[in-house]
């Protein structure tokens, strides 16, 4: 007969296997973190020598347990014949998901001879198959300020480029809500097109944009490209048949070096 005051006995190891199942899978998921940082770190590496030079003041990586974590501090970078400059870029990726990565840009940010000052510059980037499945950008409450001290104020913009579906290029747009200068004001300027695999160069486009007012978007381009009426006028006398034979929309052109839109010269690129 079983005495019901008996005290039973536990084996100490069954006492500890729960302990050291979880030390156990402790364990492996250090190892799988420490192998996608050092994937994470590959990937960067590769980037940087194929495509950009960037520099940081200051480099980390971080994240664990489940994040891969790299900030970028003081950075500068060159990148399309462009040089740019901000206070951090910060990368993150969940280490059980390498194919997003959500980044941030923070300012101000230099371009050249141009600044760009607001909230952090917020970007997304997918892959799928090795390819490029998505990627979207978010920038608010943006304040842009020339060489020559003049000033763009843009709302919002957002901007999102995804694989073509029937060809070997991407589609883009790009929206760009309430900018202004002390010239005008526009409710909305809208880009559209496709790009080659490659970086941005003559022939490698085809963008179309729309404002939501041609004639305050043409004002804003005067008084941020330092047109004069002679140059206006000249530009002007085209604009009708460019946007009659583009569906009611100016192309955005890159020819010898300088930025185009529709016929006016809007920058050089180098």
């Amino acid at each position: 007969m079983n005495n019901p005051l008996e005290i039973k006995r536990i084996s100490p190891l069954k006492m500890m296997a729960p302990l050291i199942v979880f030390l156990c899978i402790a364990l492996a998921w250090s190892v799988y973190w420490y192998i996608a940082l050092g994937n994470a770190k590959q990937k960067l590496a590769t980037l940087e020598a194929t495509h950009v030079s960037l520099k940081c003041d200051e480099r980390s990586w971080g994240g664990y347990p489940f994040r891969i974590h790299f900030d970028c501090t003081g950075i500068s970078a060159d990148l399309a014949g462009r040089s740019m400059k901000a206070d951090k870029l910060r990368l993150i990726g969940q280490a059980w998901n390498p194919s997003h990565i959500i980044g941030a840009l923070f300012g101000p940010v230099t371009i050249d001879n141009v600044k760009i000052s607001g909230d952090p510059v917020r970007f997304s980037h997918r892959v799928k198959n090795g390819q490029l499945a998505l990627a979207s950008l978010l920038a608010v409450k943006q304040t842009i300020v020339t060489a020559d001290n003049k000033q763009l104020t843009v709302a919002k913009t957002e901007a999102h480029l995804r694989p073509a579906s029937d060809t070997e290029r991407f589609d883009l747009t790009i929206t760009l809500s309430d900018l202004a200068t002390e010239k005008a004001q526009l409710d909305k300027f809208t880009i559209t097109g496709t790009l080659d695999r490659e970086i941005l160069e003559q022939g490698s486009f085809d963008l179309l944009s729309e404002p939501s007012d041609y004639l305050d978007a043409i004002w804003i381009v005067q008084y941020l490209g330092n047109l004069n009426d002679a140059e206006m006028n000249a530009a002007q006398a085209v604009i009708n048949p460019l946007l009659k034979a583009n569906d009611n929309k100016l192309p955005i052109q890159l020819k010898d070096q300088t930025w185009y839109w529709g016929p006016f010269a809007v920058t050089g690129s180098d």
